[in-house]
């Protein structure tokens, strides 16, 4: 009897995860790119993140985030896509920003000197926690996902009538 509930939970499980298009999986590993832009620091922002699962954009995603500055945007980015990263997997994510002192301090390597980074940098600590494994990688602007991500930002910023 016992079997029997397990079987029907994890066919409801897969079911569940199926309606989604996009089944969690542990094993696979989920690169996560983002970038975080501000027209003017403060200004208004946007954050972006994209999803690559075996070389495949699997979802990208933008949103406006308000007046703020260029590195709380680019936390913000960060936070928004390992909050949707438990839709896709929950097992070995590795990110990927522009943003050096995001990656270093969420790294532990730079100190944090301003208390809402503090703050930011601690709510990815906690995300973090929900996956397997999580590693952050600093990438240049070169990187053409990272150019998606920026492109996605430019375009929301545009679309709310912050053109550049």
């Amino acid at each position: 009897m016992r079997e029997d509930r397990c079987r029907k939970l994890k066919l409801l499980t897969t079911h569940l995860s199926n309606m989604n298009r996009s089944p969690v999986n542990k094993k696979v590993k989920l690169k996560i790119y983002t970038d975080g832009a501000a027209r003017g620091n403060p200004g208004p922002a946007a954050s972006a993140f994209i999803f690559v699962r075996d070389g495949t954009v699997a979802h990208e995603e933008c949103e406006f985030i308000g007046t703020t500055t260029n590195n709380t945007a680019e936390y913000r980015a960060i936070i928004n896509a390992l909050k949707a990263a438990e839709s896709f997997s929950r097992g070995h994510l590795q990110v990927y920003s522009d943003s050096n002192l995001a990656i270093q301090q969420i790294n532990k390597k730079w100190k944090i000197n301003y208390p809402h980074l503090s703050k930011l940098c601690a709510e990815v600590d906690k995300l973090s926690e929900k996956y397997e494994r999580v590693e952050f990688f600093h990438v240049g602007r070169n990187n053409p996902y990272i150019q998606k991500c920026d492109k996605l930002c430019n375009e929301r910023l545009d679309a709310e009538g912050f053109k550049n």
